[in-house]
């Protein structure tokens, strides 16, 4: 998405928000239009930093999935951990997404794999899963919030 895009939704956003994009005579309408142009906001504020979330959150999963290859102690769990996908170069969105939904599965399953396990190198490994957690947490959080 292109910088022209964003701005093209927020200018969007902004002539929802003023009531002139849809005419608004009744209160309904003029919280409808104010509704969609706060939409408009959160999406044009999302998009924008989507190539970035994922290639970040795509890198610290492929970590996690990497030392976790050292610790579990399930060979088949080891094997897919093994042949995770490689990271990319693309910066388009569907093609990070793919990367995205295939890491986090595998991250399920590593987490499933050590969450029971008491040696120390698993413990570590949780603590960390969940750290990533919560940060891939954070970096959906948008800085505007609806009404």
């Amino acid at each position: 998405m292109s910088v022209h895009s964003v701005k093209l939704m927020q200018t969007m956003a902004a002539s929802f928000l003023m009531g002139q994009s849809l005419p608004a005579n009744t209160p309904y309408e003029q919280k409808t239009s104010m509704l969609i142009g706060v939409l408009l906001i959160m999406f044009a504020e999302d998009v924008d930093g989507l190539v970035e979330r994922l290639r970040e959150e795509n890198g610290a999963i492929r970590t996690l999935c990497e030392e976790g290859e050292g610790i579990v102690t399930d060979a088949a769990l080891r094997e897919k951990l093994a042949a995770r996908p490689a990271g990319t170069d693309s910066l388009r969105v569907s093609v990070l997404q793919e990367e995205n939904d295939a890491l986090r599965a595998l991250l399920i399953d590593l987490h499933a794999g050590v969450e029971t396990a008491t040696d120390a190198a698993a413990v570590a490994l949780e603590e960390r899963i969940f750290a990533e957690l919560r940060r891939s947490t954070e970096r959906r959080r948008l800085l505007s919030q609806p009404l």
